[in-house]
C-alpha cells in the first residue's frame, strides 16, 4: 500500500518549534488529532467503499487539508479525474459523494456541507487546471483549485499517485515556463532562485480570495460578514503566507539546503516535499531550522506570537456559540465600527496580531525573508 504524500508524522514540525519557544498550543494539538481521526474514517471510506479508479482520487481542502479542523468546519472536497472524459467520471463521483455524505459521519464530527458557491463537492478535470493558467478560461473556480492542489490539499485513500502526479505537473509547469529561474540577473548578479511565475500566481489568488470576500459581503446582504472577515486575515492569510514562503524556500539561503539546480527539476522536488507539509508545519519548519542556525530573540518571538495568535483563533472556531454568533452576525458599514461587541471586537484583535505577526515574519528587520519579500512580493 503506497503511502499518502500527505500524512504527517509524530516528529511534526509544529512540536518541534513548541519545544523550542517553550509553548503548549493546545487548540492546535486538538484540532490535528481530530483532523487525524476524521481523515482515517475518510480514507476507509474511499478504500473501502468506493471505487474510484486509477486514474482519478479524492482530495479534501479547506480545515481538513490544514489539520485544524474544528466543530463546524466545512467538508470540502473535490473528485479529481485525470483521464479521458467520459460517462463513467460521473457515475464513480456520485458514487463516492453518496459514500462520502452519510449523515451519521457528519453529525459525529459536526462537519458541514460545502459552501454554495459550488467550488468543491464537484467532479473536476485536471486539464483545466494545468492549461488554463493566465487565460481567459482560468476562472476564479478553476485558480482555486489549482493553488489549492498545491497549498491545501490532502488525498484521501491509498491510491495517490493521480494526486502526486498531477500536482507535479502543475509545479513544473510553473518553474519550466519561468525562462530567467536559475539564472544570473541582468547585471550579473545572483542566481534568481525564487519562481515568479508560481508567485504571482499565489499573490493573484490571495488578491482574488480578497475581492471575493467584498463581493460575498454585497452579494449576501453582508450576511455572514464578521465570521468570513476574521477567517480572510487568519486562515486565509495563514495559506498565503504558506504560499510566499514556499516559493522562498527554493533559494537554498532561505531553506539552508545544499541544492545546486542545472535545471529546474531539483526545485520541483524540494517544492513539493515542502508543500507535502500543512501551512502551519511549512512556517514552524522555517522558525525551526532558522531559530536553530542563529538564536534570535526577535525570530524567537515572532515565532511565538504567530502560533499564539492561531492557537487562539483556533480556539474561538472551536466555540459553537462564539462561531455561531459571528456566522450570524449581520453588520452594515455603520455597525463595523462599532467596539461594544465583545466577541467580534476580541475576534478581530486576534486577527489584528496575527496580521502584525506575519508582517514581521516576512518584513521585520531581522527576517531573513525581508529581502525577498521586499523584491519580489512587493515589487
Amino acid at each position: 500500500m503506497p503511502a499518502n504524500p500527505c500524512t504527517k508524522q509524530l516528529d511534526s514540525p509544529l512540536d518541534k518549534l513548541a519545544a523550542i519557544v517553550k509553548c503548549h498550543w493546545r487548540n492546535i494539538e486538538q484540532a490535528r488529532a481530530r483532523t487525524l481521526s476524521i481523515l482515517g474514517e475518510l480514507d476507509q471510506i474511499i478504500d473501502n467503499g468506493s471505487a474510484v479508479g486509477s486514474d482519478a482520487c479524492v482530495v479534501v481542502h479547506g480545515s481538513l487539508a490544514r489539520m485544524e479542523c474544528t466543530s463546524g468546519s466545512d467538508l470540502d472536497w473535490t473528485f479529481l479525474a485525470d483521464g479521458i472524459a467520459d460517462s463513467g467520471s460521473q457515475r464513480t463521483f456520485l458514487d463516492v459523494q453518496k459514500a462520502l455524505f452519510e449523515p451519521a459521519f457528519f453529525k459525529k464530527y459536526h462537519l458541514k456541507l460545502p459552501g454554495k458557491e459550488g467550488t468543491f463537492g464537484k467532479l473536476t478535470f485536471s486539464q483545466p487546471m494545468l492549461h488554463y493558467i493566465g487565460g481567459e478560461e482560468d476562472t476564479n473556480s478553476n485558480t482555486t483549485r489549482r493553488i489549492l492542489l498545491l497549498l491545501e490539499a490532502y488525498p484521501l485513500g491509498s491510491n495517490t499517485q493521480r494526486f502526486t502526479g498531477v500536482r507535479r505537473s502543475i509545479l513544473r509547469r510553473y518553474l519550466s515556463e519561468d525562462r530567467n529561474l536559475l539564472k544570473p540577473g541582468i547585471d550579473g548578479g545572483s542566481i534568481r532562485w525564487i519562481p515568479l511565475f508560481l508567485l504571482n500566481d499565489f499573490v493573484r489568488y490571495w488578491r482574488t480570495m480578497a475581492v471575493d470576500f467584498a463581493y460575498k459581503q454585497f452579494d449576501r446582504g453582508n450576511s455572514g460578514y464578521a465570521l468570513r472577515s476574521i477567517k480572510l486575515g487568519l486562515s486565509r492569510k495563514l495559506l498565503y503566507a504558506s504560499g510566499m514562503l514556499a516559493c522562498f524556500w527554493c533559494d537554498p539561503q532561505i531553506s539552508q539546503s545544499k541544492i545546486q539546480c542545472a535545471d529546474y527539476l531539483p526545485l520541483v522536488d524540494q517544492l513539493e516535499s515542502f508543500l507535502n507539509l500543512t501551512p502551519l508545519e511549512r512556517i514552524a519548519t522555517y522558525f525551526v531550522r532558522h531559530i536553530e542556525a542563529t538564536p534570535s530573540a526577535p525570530l524567537r518571538q515572532n515565532a511565538k506570537d504567530l502560533f499564539s495568535f492561531y492557537n487562539e483563533f483556533l480556539g474561538l472556531l472551536n466555540s459553537n456559540r462564539k462561531r455561531k454568533y459571528l456566522d450570524t452576525l449581520v453588520f452594515t458599514r455603520e455597525d463595523a465600527l462599532r467596539d461594544d461587541d465583545t466577541i467580534y471586537s476580541a475576534a478581530r484583535l486576534i486577527r489584528h496580531r496575527f496580521g502584525k505577526a506575519i508582517q514581521e515574519m516576512f518584513m521585520g528587520d531581522d527576517s531573513p525573508l525581508k529581502g525577498h519579500s521586499m523584491e519580489k512580493g512587493v515589487f
